[in-house]
């Protein structure tokens, strides 16, 4: 194992404005050719599947998945109209593990999306010691973070008052705060959040002084968590359940039925007059859970944040109209 190199050039301006730390100096490309197929028992939101990964865009049943061509199409007009600058996609069907890709491997900036693996963090260290999501964090007030925040948290926490652990996560994933992740991020030293990348197949470059990673590297945090690969079985449903409570109901919740599960996170970043927002989430179909992830760059974020709920509701009529995406008993 080579070693993970962990550089980080203050929280700010890593964490919560160019999306994350500079960690994985090492990139590891994919192999689309390989598949794979591990079962492991579940609960509500994890899987029954350990890990399946097949060769892109196919089946147990090799055949292709049936929508990919309508989703290029869609993310074709989107860029020649000019609603975005650049997309990338990525599906994958989580019980039998077809997945396709499009400008999967384009770079963007996690942003908060890089949240994630902070909160992943803090439920490794809970499997070891439940009692850690009742310690207590004092927040002073002293700098607000929040007001980096084009998209502003709906609730965040108080100056002058202490939270646990549980609450600071709640703050964090459900509505981006980045006061509770500030707090959360300085408490836990480095090697923790590098493991996190060591243990769920996530690869982002720093080669070019930015934080950048694919659709298909982010895809590592979801496909894991799902299927319970990192973090054991309470902890991975903890994790999913926190993330089906996230307040961004502009993007791919948007376009799903109301009462659809939907497992997600968002970022955004700006730099200069181009805006990326991004969201990644796992959306429990009643046919079957998939994953869906958009990264975009534009200059309205509030017409990129139109796009993404536009592919997500094109994919959930796509496999409402067709045929089921299939798993060992369906969804409970």
């Amino acid at each position: 194992m080579r070693l993970r190199q962990f550089m980080c050039y203050g929280f700010a301006a890593v964490l919560l404005v160019s999306g994350g730390w500079y960690a994985h100096g090492w990139y590891h490309p994919h192999d689309h050719s390989a598949s794979r197929r591990v079962r492991i028992a579940g609960f509500r939101f994890i899987s029954p599947l350990l890990d399946v990964e097949l060769p892109e865009g196919m089946s147990m049943r090799l055949e292709p998945i049936p929508f990919k061509n309508k989703v290029l199409d869609f993310v074709r007009q989107q860029t020649q109209t000019g609603r975005v600058s650049g997309m990338s996609v990525y599906f994958r069907d989580l019980f039998d593990g077809p997945w396709f890709g499009i400008n999967e491997d384009a770079k963007f900036n996690a942003a908060s999306m890089m949240k994630v693996p902070v909160m992943i963090a803090w439920l490794k260290r809970a499997e070891k010691d439940p009692r850690i999501l009742d310690r207590q964090f004092y927040y002073d007030g002293k700098e607000d973070l929040t007001a980096m925040q084009d998209i502003k948290p709906r609730r965040a926490i108080a100056a002058g008052r202490k939270y646990t652990v549980e609450e600071l996560l709640h703050y964090m994933v459900n509505y981006s705060d980045n006061n509770a992740t500030s707090l959360l991020y300085n408490a836990l030293p480095p090697q923790e959040l590098n493991a996190v990348l060591d243990g769920m197949d996530v690869d982002n470059d720093t080669s070019a002084g930015n934080n950048d990673i694919t659709v298909h590297g982010y895809s590592g945090f979801f496909r894991i968590l799902f299927n319970a690969g990192y973090l054991n079985r309470e902890m991975s449903e903890k994790a999913l359940q926190l993330l089906t409570l996230a307040d961004f109901p502009q993007g791919i919740a948007a376009g799903v039925p109301k009462g659809t599960p939907v497992a997600a996170k968002f970022g955004e970043f700006n730099q200069g007059e181009e805006r990326q927002l991004h969201e990644f989430g796992i959306v429990y179909h009643p046919k079957g859970p998939y994953i869906l992830g958009i990264m975009t760059r534009g200059r309205d974020a509030k017409i990129q944040a139109e796009v993404i709920r536009d592919l997500s509701a094109l994919i959930f009529t796509e496999i409402s109209n067709g045929s089921p995406v299939k798993g060992p008993g369906g969804m409970q």
